[in-house]
């Protein structure tokens, strides 16, 4: 009997060494991708193994940038992440050329950021993977503090593509006009409320000092003169401006066609004949962006916190600069088409993202950690008085506005509080647009869309610009535009927004009986 227990007991614990040894195999193969093991990564919570994250921003880094995600950033991100980030900025006039042709290629980028407009275009080209698992794993913070509906901006075909980062006030983000307010007090003038009020502080500025120039982009501000222009409340439907929609009547404009863009056209080709619009710049959004740099500008499109977010950088060519944001008509209503135009997307080809979601969680798992990827380290490049963040280094951070956040934002010190105010009240009565939440698949008009957009670019962009009279060059303009495919695109446009249309009618049913 003993001898059969003691054998007994041998091949039990043979049986044991295998087990061990099986979850030991498991564990280390586990540990080999880090990315997908149940809880992030090992035993004490810290994902396996180091890697590095590659990440793609615009703009130009600052040296104290640099310093701090060589030193500060990665000791921290090593240490609870296990994780290197490597940061490659590329200048804002290069940066959709640029990340186009990285995704295009499938360079090994594991996160990038852009405009929400662009999520769609990139979900259709197949550049981005879909983010529902990994935020359902590793997103916990991410969810507790971006409100869900957000998230549906981003959601395409039932599945999630991008992370809408920022979670802030955003009616009528694009149709306000932001100033140099120092500028307009100077010469006599208190605020702005019409075409009008800026086109005398043009005046007025450039007879007491002609080195300013006025300058509202080219690329965007028709929406902005809508206000005044319009009797009907329009929203934009697409980034290319093509397409409106009536907030009233839910209806889609064609607004190529319609008066108002004539209207429109006509008010940008007078401010490039009197130089409010600089026919040097024109085109060249790199010109424009330093002349911005150098505190020359006296007003441009806003974007609802625009006057906080770029006060730090004018203030470095003028401490005395001050901004603010107006809408012209500005008893007219505001209207939410996207709560985030912010997007932080995951390549289809990246190798870690999984660590791409971890890091993205990580900046909103704390007001600290949110401070020290924004700000940097606190006593050394800021410090907190009386709830405002006191700068105290001119270099920028990780961009502000891409995660501004209700849960966490604090002003800062050098921001006026009627500029905080304007923010924090921008959406009071403000409404949700009727194209919230719709998205455009080209895909059944693709070729048509994209001989539609070259023409565009072609004819109907120099229009914008006030380059050229309207008068003379819509026809042949209008006529090119058919021939490339535009009523196909219309047609289709117009057949899935009355789909989407329907869907909402459906589910507000569906709601009201329940």
């Amino acid at each position: 009997m003993n001898g059969m227990n003691g054998a007994r007991r041998i091949s039990a614990l043979l049986a044991l060494c295998a087990v061990v040894a099986l979850a030991a195999l498991v564990s280390a193969c586990k540990g080999a991708t880090g990315e997908h093991a149940p809880g992030g990564g090992s035993a004490e919570g810290v994902p396996q193994p180091y890697v590095t994250l590659r990440m793609i921003m615009p703009g130009d880094e600052s040296a104290r940038m640099r310093e701090f995600v060589d030193n500060e950033l990665n000791e921290r991100l090593k240490r609870e992440l296990n994780m290197k980030l490597e940061l490659t900025y590329i200048p804002w006039s290069d940066y959709q050329s640029k990340i186009e042709l990285a995704l295009s290629t499938g360079e090994n980028y594991d996160l990038f950021w852009y405009g929400t407009p662009f999520v769609a275009e990139y979900k259709a080209k197949g550049y981005i993977q879909p983010l529902d698992a990994l935020l359902q794993e590793y997103g916990n913070d991410l969810t507790a503090n971006i409100p869900a509906d957000n998230f549906k901006l981003d959601t395409i075909d039932g599945k999630l593509w991008a992370i809408p980062s920022q979670a802030f006030t955003s009616a009528g983000k694009f149709t306000s006009v932001m100033v140099r307010q120092d500028l307009l007090e100077s010469v006599g003038m208190i605020g702005i409320r019409t075409i009008a009020d800026l086109e005398a502080f043009y005046t007025k500025m450039r007879a007491k000092d002609p080195s300013y120039y006025g300058y509202l982009e080219t690329d965007r501000g028709q929406d902005v003169l809508w206000r005044e222009l319009s009797d009907r409340p329009l929203s934009f439907l697409d980034e290319n401006q093509m397409f409106a929609v009536d907030e009233d009547s839910g209806e889609l404009v064609d607004y190529l066609e319609s008066d108002l863009y004539k209207e429109v056209a006509q008010v940008r080709k007078r401010w490039v004949d009197t130089g409010l619009i600089d026919k040097q710049f024109i085109g060249y959004k790199a010109a424009n962006i330093d002349q911005e740099d150098a505190g020359k500008l006296l007003f441009r499109v806003g974007a609802v916190s625009r006057a906080m977010e770029n006060l730090q950088t004018v203030q470095n060519a003028d401490p005395d600069a001050k901004l603010r944001e107006y809408y012209l008509s500005p008893d007219k209503p505001k209207y939410i088409v996207a709560p985030s135009n912010e997007a932080y997307m995951i390549p289809a080809k990246a190798s870690h993202p999984a660590r791409a979601m971890q890091f993205m969680n990580w900046i909103l798992q704390s007001k600290e950690h949110y401070n020290f990827i924004i700000y940097g380290v606190e006593g050394k490049d800021y410090r907190i008085e009386n709830g405002k963040i006191k700068l105290l280094t001119n270099d920028q951070f990780l961009y502000e506005w891409m995660w501004r956040n209700k849960n966490y934002f604090m002003p800062t010190t050098s921001v006026d509080d009627s500029v905080v105010q304007d923010m924090l009240h921008n959406d009071d009565n403000a409404r949700v647009s009727r194209i919230f939440g719709f998205h455009f698949n080209q895909e059944p008009v693709k070729n048509e869309y994209a001989n539609v957009l070259a023409v565009y670019n072609e004819k109907f962009v120099p229009i914008n610009l006030g380059i050229v009279d309207y008068e003379e060059h819509f026809s042949a303009a209008m006529d090119a535009l058919k021939k490339a495919g535009y009523d196909q695109v219309w047609d289709e446009l117009q057949r899935q927004y009355a789909s989407f249309r329907s869907g909402q009618t459906s589910l507000s049913g569906r709601e009201e009986s329940e």
